[in-house]
């Protein structure tokens, strides 16, 4: 997937939250710090280098290859985040104005989808 866009800001702001949506893991996924910071780092190498216009088709093919590997982690993670974002913003709002169960499981299930696209 190529960016285009006359401001250099939104192509990267585009880019990383793309890259982001796949590359989802977090620490508690890895055995080590070391790898984690390893799968940083090579994160960044890769986002870098699509901002900048390196290597595009590579790294292209390197994501859709992770993506098929990890498709399963992947949403897991994202529907992982969309719950923690919907229990934040249930929380933010206080004990006396949370809404029912009802209207915040809707919350959950929208704020997964959202991340699932």
């Amino acid at each position: 997937m190529v960016v285009s866009s006359s401001n250099p800001h939104s192509k990267e702001i585009s880019i990383r939250r793309r890259i982001a949506s796949i590359f989802n893991k977090r620490e508690e996924d890895f055995s080590s710090l070391k790898e984690y910071n390893d799968y940083l780092e090579e994160v960044e190498d890769m986002t870098f280098n699509l901002i900048e216009g390196i290597d595009v088709p590579a790294i292209e093919a390197k994501i859709a290859e992770y993506e098929k590997e990890n498709h399963d982690q992947i949403m897991i993670n994202r529907a992982r985040k969309a719950e923690e974002l919907a229990a934040a913003q249930a929380a933010s709002k206080g004990p006396a104005q949370n809404d029912s169960d009802g209207v915040r499981n809707e919350i959950i299930f929208s704020t997964i989808i959202f991340f699932l696209n």
